[in-house]
Formats: C-alpha cells, structure tokens, sequence
C-alpha cells in the first residue's frame, strides 16, 4: 500500500530555503508534526510515502509570479511540489490542479493506496476528497485544530485584508470538514464537533522525534544562570503574559526567562525586557536552534491557558517536543492532554499569576540533579510510548482496517 500525503509541509532542506529567502514566513510547528508523521510512516509502511506539497506563500512575501514543478527524495519520503501561479485567485486553483493531476499518477501506478491529508490546507484537502470519490480512495483527514474553534490569537497580528481571507478559509474548511472517509485527531473531543457523520477516527495527540534518543542532555551543558524558556506563539491568550509576571513576581535571582516566538504580545513584552534584565526575548528562530536551547535549559515552560473552549480541541506539539528534549518541562493541565503524561510533567495546579508565580518558586527549590532526571524520565516515556515511529504505526493500522472494509 502507497500513502500519498497531502499538506504544506516539505523537507528541512525546502523549508529552510524558503525561510531564508522570505518565500516562506510559516511557522515550523505545522512543518515539524507533518514532517515527523512522514518520516515515520515511510519507515514503517511496506510500500512508498509520497508527499504532495503546497508550501505557503503569497504576494506580500515574494514577487516571483511562476513555481515550476519540483521533485525530490528525502530518506524514504518522495517529495512532489506541484507547479503553480502566484497570483490571488489562481494559486489555490493551480494548487488543486496540480495535485489531482500527481494522485491521477500515482493510482495510475499503484490502485493500492490511501490519501492522507490536512484538512485545514484547502486547495490540495479538496484536490484530495475529489480524486478519493472519482477512483474509490479512502481519504484520512489530519486535524489538528477544529475550524471555528481556534484561539484566533494569530489573526489578530495578520492586516484586515489578510484577516478576512483567514476567516474564508476557516470558513470554507469549516464546510468541508465532515466530508472525509476518516479521521485523526489529537484529542477525543475534536470527534464530537467534526465527525457528524460518524465516521471511523483514531485519537493520536501528537508524536516527537526518534533521532532524539541519541542526543544526550547533560547537566555539564546547562547555562549558568539556569534559564527557563518558553517557545510558541507569543499570544496573551496563550498565559504568556501571565508567566512573565509570575516570572517576575517570583524574583528568582539565578534565573532568566529566554522566549521565543512571536504574536500579539511581542511589543508589550519588548517593553518588559528594556527593563528587566532577566527576562530575554529572542523573537522567530529556526528549530534546530530551537531545540539545542531546550538542551541548555534548566525548565521548560507552557502556561496555555486552559479556561478557553478551543483548548479542548488542541494538542500543542511543543508538549512532545519538549519532553524529548529531556529537560523536564511544566505546563498547565490542558484537557486534551491524556493524565499518563501526569507523571512525567510540572504542573501549574493554579493558573492565577499568584498560583504560577508559587509553582515557579518551588520548582526553582529543587535541585539541579533532581530536576535533570525528572527530565531524563520524560524523554523515556515519549520515546516508548509516542515517537513518529510508534504513532505512524498506531496510524498504519488504522488504515488497514480502513483498506480491509472497502474490499470487503
């Protein structure tokens, strides 16, 4: 059996270029969890991985009108990025043309096969539904965030005009999104709100990196001060403003705040950094710095807020990412978090400033050796139980079944 994978995501090596060429200015959260979920699948499935890709771009960011078609291999992953016009009004139809025309391709070669794809990139999800139903594919939806139920902290940075195409978007992927032959989700409550019609669903709330295992965390190689880092969306609506004055309140003084990120708070925590030399801000930086600061870091923090609706139906990534970092990492108690993660996470038991500025203390109380092993605990536990490897397994499965009952 051949997947033939729909989403934004393409290689490292893509990404990147188009990063530093400001073709490109998508976040890597999105980039990583489609990356990884490939990547594992094409290791574990007995037939090819083909990824069909509409990386995101748009006139505002680059002048180029015309993308011609390109083709690479990745490890196990195929990568095809279809040729299309720059030009509102015809990049997502050219998007969605060229994607059905590479699926027509590859059944032509291969009738054994199943569509996966994200449901929130419109142009090739419908490329996707529309070639399932002509040759009988069974077509999986990945959601990772339910349309309407979003924080929609990140429209608020984007320009009116930008704004009111993100709202057509989700609007239009609000209509379409009960439309796929199956589902997975990354928590059990997106089921209720999307699968309307009851359709097969598999919950998988994320996954992290295999090759993690054999990057080593070591205490020699923590900085000095100890450093707590937050890095995400930095949206008030997402607690980080409340850390950084729980942070502050706390008056830790062998401790610095380092975040990372960007969202409607930068300007307000800029002001807070001119000021304040323990808390530094380092604004959007690639993953693979990311991820060697994690490595340097003392504590990892998420303080999501967890009284909004939309979190119910979310799973942030950085959750795993953090974890298999093996610094120990505190967050809230977010719904969609399954509790055997309870024993392998800090957590913040009062969201209040007051209630994170006592966490903050105490855990600042513990030692160093302490702190490190609980991090080494986690690491474990990810790597068991929810590697890419693992989960694309659990995914793998699924599918079969899928596969089984439409021949049946």
């Amino acid at each position: 059996m051949d997947i033939i994978y729909l989403s934004s995501s393409c290689s490292d090596r893509k990404f990147n270029e188009l990063r530093e060429k400001g073709i490109t200015r998508k976040l890597p959260q999105a980039q990583k969890y489609h990356s990884l979920l490939m990547q594992g699948l094409a290791e574990t499935i007995d037939g090819k991985l083909i990824s069909i890709s509409a990386f995101p771009v748009n006139r505002q960011w680059t002048k180029q009108v015309k993308f011609k078609k390109e083709e690479e291999t990745v490890g196990k992953v195929h990568y095809i990025y279809g040729a299309f016009i720059n030009l509102n009004g015809l990049r997502q139809i050219t998007r969605k043309s060229a994607a059905k025309k590479e699926i027509k391709k590859i059944y032509s070669k291969n009738h054994d096969c199943v569509i996966v794809c994200d449901v929130l990139n419109q142009a090739i999800a419908n490329a996707g539904r529309a070639m399932g139903k002509k040759y009988g594919i069974p077509v999986v939806g990945i959601v990772t965030d339910v349309p309407g139920h979003a924080s929609g902290a990140r429209r608020k940075t984007l320009s009116f005009i930008n704004r009111l195409i993100s709202k057509y978007g989700e609007k239009k992927a609000k209509a379409n999104i009960g439309k796929y032959d199956a589902y997975l989700f990354l928590t059990e409550p997106m089921n209720g709100v999307v699968n309307v019609n009851n359709k097969p669903y598999i919950v998988i709330e994320g996954h992290c990196d295999s090759k993690m295992a054999t990057v080593e965390n070591s205490i020699e190689d923590k900085s000095s001060p100890k450093v707590m880092m937050y890095a995400g969306g930095i949206h008030k609506e997402f607690g980080i403003e409340r850390l950084v004055k729980a942070f502050l309140k706390a008056d830790l003084h062998d401790w610095e705040l380092h975040i990372y990120g960007d969202g409607n708070y930068q300007n307000d925590l800029k002001q807070v950094v001119s000021v304040n030399s323990n808390v530094k801000y380092f604004g959007v930086q690639p993953n693979s710095l990311i991820v060697e600061k994690q490595l340097q870091a003392t504590l990892l923090v998420n303080p999501r807020l967890t009284d909004a609706e939309y979190v119910k139906y979310s799973f942030p990534s950085k959750t795993m990412e953090c974890m298999v970092s093996g610094t120990p990492l505190l967050t809230t108690k977010l719904p969609g978090m399954p509790k055997e993660y309870y024993d392998y996470v800090y957590l913040f038991e009062d969201e209040s400033e007051e209630g994170m500025c006592e966490t903050l203390k105490a855990i600042s109380q513990r030692t160093l050796t302490e702190q490190h092993d609980f991090g080494k605990k986690a690491k474990e536990f990810v790597l068991t139980e929810k590697s890419n490897i693992q989960q694309a397994r659990k995914l793998i499965e699924f599918i079969s079944r899928l596969d089984k009952k439409r021949e049946i």
